[in-house]
């Protein structure tokens, strides 16, 4: 650490010379620039020993975008910098850039804003919260509803606590539907082999309705297909989908991507409705195409990989 005190510099005049008002500029500058590296120095622990900047206790989150009748979303916390990564332009069924990110635990002001280039459109924020966060506890915030006046359910965040870390490791896949989409209504859930197979004479998961968070229930590793209906019926299917598969090999050495044949992958299965026609929303063509209802799969965590 840099230690030399004003008062050591100023018992040394043989390192300064010229004039007594160029002297005086000198020593001014030269105690300007030891208070700047005295901010930036590292601090010291009880015992005298220099250590770094200080970590503190984390929560861990990620936002999802499901209002379907407007633009992408800035998800921004607002009362600190550190330890608070915004998610910006996260568009209508997406996720954050960076899924889970750490965030310093408490109470944390959060607002959420259009992403926009107009001031006029950003300056109207959609929320304005306080949320709650937990050391160590991993949280899906989950924006959903409309944003458009008249239309209902208001857009509103829901925040959700995810036990990812108590789902087993070895042997089995873990799954929970979330439904997200007030426009997709109540669905039965069918999971088959593949996508031709028979239905089965019941739903896996019957009725589910919008504001559905299932907790986590396990499976056989291996591929999978949803299929979901309207509820009551099995024609016609509002979505056939398919979670991932791991890669058959590694990427970069990285055996940690997840997938429906890796056991310890975590996923969530979310629901979503239809974009709204005609909003900024709304994507008619290309493989983005958002409107009819739609499983989209996250993966929660990846399995444990192995050892190289």
């Amino acid at each position: 650490m840099f230690e030399l005190t004003e008062k050591q510099i100023m018992k040394q005049p043989h390192l300064f010379t010229g004039s007594g008002a160029s002297q005086m500029r000198i020593q001014r500058l030269v105690v300007a620039t030891l208070a700047l590296l005295g901010v930036a120095a590292c601090t010291k622990d009880t015992a005298g020993h220099a250590t770094g900047a200080l970590t503190p206790p984390l929560a861990y989150v990620r936002y999802f975008n499901a209002v379907g009748d407007t633009l992408a979303l800035d998800f921004h916390p607002i009362d600190q910098i550190e330890f608070s990564q915004p998610f910006l332009a996260v568009p209508f069924r997406g996720v954050g850039l960076g899924n889970y990110q750490g965030y310093q635990a408490g109470s944390r002001k959060i607002r959420v804003f259009p992403n926009s280039t107009d001031l006029k459109t950003t300056s109207a924020f959609l929320v304005d919260t306080t949320l709650t966060l937990t050391a160590g506890t991993y949280y899906t915030v989950l924006h959903t509803g409309f944003a458009r006046a008249g239309q209902a359910p208001k857009q509103g965040l829901r925040v959700i606590e995810d036990a990812i870390g108590t789902q087993p490791t070895t042997g089995t896949v873990s799954i929970r539907v979330i439904h997200a989409g007030p426009t997709a209504g109540a669905i039965d859930l069918y999971f088959t082999a593949t996508a031709t197979d028979p239905l089965p004479a019941m739903p896996t998961f019957a009725n589910v309705t919008y504001g559905t968070v299932q907790t986590y229930s396990t499976r056989t590793p291996g591929a999978f297909v949803i299929r979901g209906y309207a509820a009551g019926t099995t024609t016609p299917a509002l979505f056939t989908n398919s979670p991932p598969i791991a890669p058959a090999t590694t990427i970069s050495g990285n055996t940690y991507v997840g997938g429906a044949d890796a056991a310890g992958t975590v996923f969530t299965a979310m629901i979503y409705g239809a974009a709204t026609t005609g909003s900024s929303a709304a994507v008619t063509a290309g493989n983005g195409v958002n409107t009819t209802p739609k499983v989209v799969f996250w993966i929660d965590r990846g399995p444990p990989g192995i050892a190289p």
